[in-house]
């Protein structure tokens, strides 16, 4: 029964900051930092900013007190939880963990930064608080097996959520149980179709989960409760092709799996990334020329090879399409430039694209969830073949990036809100020094003066 879930959130509970591993802390450091620059990148996004035109406001007031990193603005904290979390997951460039099959710290964020925010928490309650969460989403995810048809976006991260708020509120432990009781059941029906036909409501998945990771806290303080026979029924029936129960303590803290997530370079789906990977390595190899190439075909896993279609409509679709992501890499585009304008309509990336299939093999659907594999192949107009293989995409936990490539991709999404490399420097450096923070508030505070010098509405 479920009551497996609940008796080792219950152990998870009773974690304190000295039973995190440093090298856990540390990597959690980085993921908020990576998380919350996500969402300054994502905040420039059309419907974003349409969003803060009717949310935010120039000056701070009794209402408006939540910061808005990357535009100068303040907003109440029910349309924080949910600009933060749907901006965190606009550009595809935040984190996620191949065992839940999603973004969890996407769902920690904004239940942290706002409840942290009215705490005046410290960092290392910051991290406790993450670190718990995450490893309380991951958990239901994994073990559930959420049908593939649902995006996983606003289902069991919220779950995550409202158990770090818990934490920064220093709930008791039954309090935080019904919570995410609560929060457990009250997931948003979900569509995997959004995020392929490039419909942005996607987006908003998270950001609804985020104000519903912090309504469950609403919810239970007015004495509202659910019940571990309601949630194994959700999960175990209706959301899920059934619960593998030992999965919840399989492992348990040996290491969480926060330390098993994965960061991303690539402003694409996760599934593109092993197909990715694998042209990238072909072209070291090979002298590609998109003129002379007649076809592609990518073998991979059953997950990515629903990302098939070569004619996507707009950039939220383009970024769940290996065709089109393929061709663009292969015309020598960054794909960071290929979601708008000229590269997005061109006639010679379209066309190449029509010519990349995309199919399912089973050998590498069965090695998941431990590898996400892929084989492109290309052939030439002569017929020459070239194909390479990759077991697993780039920026998973055993194949890290370096830290100057994390610090790179930092900086690029920090380029739209400020004005220079030094201060994109220094607001970096305070991030990855949350650790040290005694105020979350006052710490916020001069992040978000940093990261608006150009303010909202001037991309």
């Amino acid at each position: 029964m479920i009551s497996r879930f609940t008796h080792k959130l219950g152990e998870l509970l009773d974690k304190r900051i000295e039973d995190i591993p440093q090298a856990t802390r540390e990597r959690a450091t980085w993921m908020v930092a990576d998380t919350m620059f996500s969402s300054c990148f994502g905040f420039t996004a059309p419907e974003l900013q349409g969003y803060l035109a009717r949310a935010g406001v120039p000056q701070k007031d009794e209402k408006h007190s939540i910061p808005v990193l990357g535009t100068g603005l303040y907003t109440t904290k029910e349309h924080a939880a949910m600009l933060y979390g749907t901006a965190i997951v606009s550009n595809e460039l935040d984190e996620g963990n191949q065992f839940a099959k999603g973004h969890p710290a996407a769902h920690m964020l904004a239940p942290i930064l706002i409840t942290a925010w009215e705490q005046k928490a410290t960092g290392m309650e910051i991290l406790r608080a993450f670190v718990i969460g995450y490893e309380v989403a991951s958990r239901l995810a994994y073990a559930s097996n959420m049908n593939d048809d649902m995006h996983p976006h606003g289902t069991w991260g919220n779950v995550g959520g409202a158990v770090a708020a818990g934490l920064l509120m220093k709930k008791d432990k039954q309090a935080i149980v019904e919570a995410a009781l609560l929060a457990a059941s009250l997931p948003i029906a979900t569509s995997w179709e959004a995020a392929v036909t490039g419909m942005t409501v996607r987006n908003l998945y998270t950001g609804v989960g985020s104000f519903l990771a912090l309504q469950a806290w609403t919810f239970q303080e007015a004495g509202f409760c659910s019940s571990e026979h309601v949630v194994d029924h959700l999960w175990g029936t209706i959301l899920s092709k059934g619960i593998r129960y030992e999965l919840f303590e399989s492992d348990l803290w040996a290491p969480p799996l926060l330390d098993k997530n994965y960061f991303k370079l690539y402003p694409s789906c996760r599934f593109s990334h092993s197909a990715i990977d694998a042209l990238l390595a072909l072209q070291k190899e090979e002298r590609l020329d998109a003129s002379q190439i007649a076809s592609a075909k990518v073998e991979t896993y059953s997950l990515a090879a629903r990302l098939n279609d070569p004619n996507p409509v707009n950039a939220l679709s383009a970024k769940f399409s290996i065709p089109f992501l393929l061709s663009a890499i292969l015309h020598g585009h960054s794909l960071y430039d290929s979601f708008a304008g000229e590269i997005f309509s061109d006639r010679s990336v379209r066309e190449l694209a029509q010519r990349i299939e995309v199919t399912e093999d089973p050998e590498m659907t069965a090695m998941l969830p431990n590898k996400r594999a892929a084989r492109v192949t290309v052939t030439d107009h002569q017929g020459v073949t070239y194909s390479t293989f990759v077991d697993a995409a780039s920026g998973n936990y055993d194949q890290p990036f370096p830290r100057e490539e994390l610090l790179g991709k930092f900086a690029s999404m920090l380029a739209v809100c400020v004005c220079s490399g030094d201060q994109t420097n220094e607001i970096i450096d305070q991030a990855l020094a949350l650790p040290d923070v005694n105020d979350f508030g006052e710490w916020l505070e001069r992040l978000a003066a940093s990261t608006g010098k150009r303010g909202a509405g001037s991309q």
